[in-house]
């Protein structure tokens, strides 16, 4: 009997035991929950800005300050105050994100001229940049001030192809890339190796190609784990495109320095300035799809690309395409407040109307041709040495920083245009220098052909400039010449205009598009860098 008792007692516990784990599994919400499966694909938010040029405040089409009567029309854009809306908005709306700048924060407007690169520092901070590259414009005065900025900063600087071996000082906040740990994931910088002869970065620093340096350190970062990776460059549309073909490893490409707009909506107001679609897709070194993205200037646009990643660190699905930063986008109030006092310092004497425009002025075109806020500055040129026996002026494109809208024009609308505080300047070359010059500039992006136009190669005419162009900047000049100083560029277009009062842009051929008659040219390149054309 006792054998029997205990037998039974072990196969009830055992039978209730089965029963009731069986009942748990079955009816537990574990149970009832589908079984977990591994995520194929991690995706992320990326939330992009270049060259942003110092419009901390809204701007109308021609970037430059908009007005009360533009504000009440709607046609005001862009500003720190919206981008602060917008960025909060496009992260609050997804679980893993970057914010990231592609340079030339520095130079445009009053906001770099009297502050010197401090409100550019809070700028990037208050917004809460990830990372940032650093742009040519970046070293307008000189490596030191950008220095002090970069010790401001409370992201990483990242720049891959900068040599800093002699200027101890500034390689102390750059390195080449940035780990997010919490993403498994690397952003490496790279900026234009032509930075040194367009830009003030002084003997310290040298420039490099960046597609070697990039693969080194794709290559570098794989050999860590790292599959992710993007870059963040000021290079350009066209070099950046070059890159991405002839390097491996590197899902997305986040550009500037070209003023790029890609996009594929058509209702933009822009569109017809689009070089590409957004993203552009580009096969790599092995085939592979990488995408590069780009976000216009001047921040009128926002780039926000979602992307989702698989196991590799390749791009297997993307959405996006730039954001219009227009006044449906509502002024953060706190951010406005203080804009407004940054500006209080200068609004009074850069708000003085000192003309009035019969239409609008052009400054897109520069790049491509004759435009007519070129013909005003070099008129403005010309007619601040009259009473001399100056031939002729010449300005680089690349100095020609903004439009003019119809109606007054103000002391900060000339600063827009002109922010580099640029000496104005007489040099002497002979006609065969400016025929050399002239076949060079022009066989550079479009053809290997112009309308020689100096008849006497061997006379020596008086031209005016300015400072920047004069040593080697742009590269017009091969070499340093020698300039006789005569005031400041900014101050003779001011002058100009006071003087006229009522200005009427205009074309008069000063610029001939060769090609049209000559069909063996070359036509222009529309996807290179606009930065390195130039208005002569």
């Amino acid at each position: 009997m006792d054998k029997i008792f205990w037998v039974t007692l072990v196969l009830n516990i055992f039978l209730f035991t089965f029963l009731t784990t069986s009942f748990y599994l079955l009816f537990s919400p574990t149970a009832l929950s589908p079984p977990i499966k591994e995520e194929r694909f991690w995706n992320l938010t990326i939330i992009h800005t270049n060259d942003v040029h110092s419009r901390y405040d809204q701007i109308n089409s021609a970037a430059t300050d908009c007005t009360k009567i533009q504000f009440e029309a709607g046609k005001c854009y862009g500003g720190t105050a919206r981008h602060k809306t917008l960025i909060d908005r496009l992260r609050s709306e997804s679980k893993n994100s970057l914010l990231l700048d592609a340079g030339d924060q520095f130079q445009g407007t009053m906001f770099f001229t009297y502050y010197g690169g401090e409100v550019n520092s809070k700028v990037l901070n208050l917004l809460g940049y990830n990372v940032t590259a650093i742009g040519n414009h970046e070293f307008d005065k000189g490596p030191d001030v950008l220095a002090a900025h970069h010790s401001r900063l409370t992201m990483p600087i990242v720049c891959a192809n900068i040599n800093t071996t002699l200027n101890p000082t500034f390689r102390k906040n750059i390195k080449p890339y940035h780990i997010f740990k919490e993403y498994d994931l690397a952003v490496i910088g790279y900026i234009t190796d032509t930075t040194g002869g367009i830009s003030n970065a002084g003997s310290t620093l040298s420039f490099y190609d960046p597609i070697p340096i990039v693969q080194y350190y794709v290559n570098q970062l794989r050999e860590k784990g790292i599959k992710r990776i993007l870059t963040i460059s000021h290079n350009g549309y066209g070099p950046d495109k070059e890159l991405a073909a002839k390097t491996y490893g590197v899902a997305v490409h986040i550009g500037g320095h070209s003023h790029s707009l890609l996009a594929n909506d058509t209702t933009l107001p822009d569109y017809d300035l689009a070089l590409g679609p957004y993203p552009t897709v580009i096969r790599n070194a092995l085939g592979e799809d990488t995408l590069i993205v780009q976000a216009f200037w001047s921040g009128k646009y926002i780039g926000h690309l979602d992307v989702s990643f698989d196991k590799k660190g390749r791009v297997v699905n993307y959405t996006g395409g730039p954001i219009l930063v227009d006044q449906s986008i509502p002024q953060d109030p706190e951010v406005q407040k203080l804009v407004k006092q940054w500006r209080e310092p200068f609004d009074k004497y850069v708000k003085m109307v000192i003309g009035e425009a019969e239409d609008d002025y052009d400054q897109l075109n520069c790049q491509r041709g004759e435009c007519t806020m070129g013909n005003l500055i070099t008129d403005a040129m010309l007619e601040s040495r009259n009473n001399s026996d100056v031939h002729a002026a010449f300005m680089n494109a690349g100095g020609i920083r903004a439009g003019l809208l119809k109606g007054n024009i103000t002391r900060e609308n000339v600063v827009t245009v002109l922010p580099f505080d640029n000496s104005l300047v007489e040099i002497k070359m002979t006609g065969q220098n400016v025929t050399d010059m002239l076949e060079s500039v022009v066989s550079r992006w479009e053809n290997k052909l112009s309308r020689k136009k100096i008849t006497n190669l061997s006379k020596t005419y008086k031209l005016l400039t300015n400072e920047f162009v004069s040593n080697t900047g742009d590269g017009i000049l091969p070499y340093p010449i020698e300039t006789v100083p005569l005031g400041n560029v900014e101050v003779a277009v001011e002058d100009y205009i006071k003087s006229q009062y009522i200005i009427k842009p205009y074309l008069d051929g000063r610029i001939e598009d060769y090609s049209l008659i000559h069909e063996e040219i070359k036509p222009i390149d529309i996807n290179e860098p606009i930065h390195f054309r130039y208005q002569l």
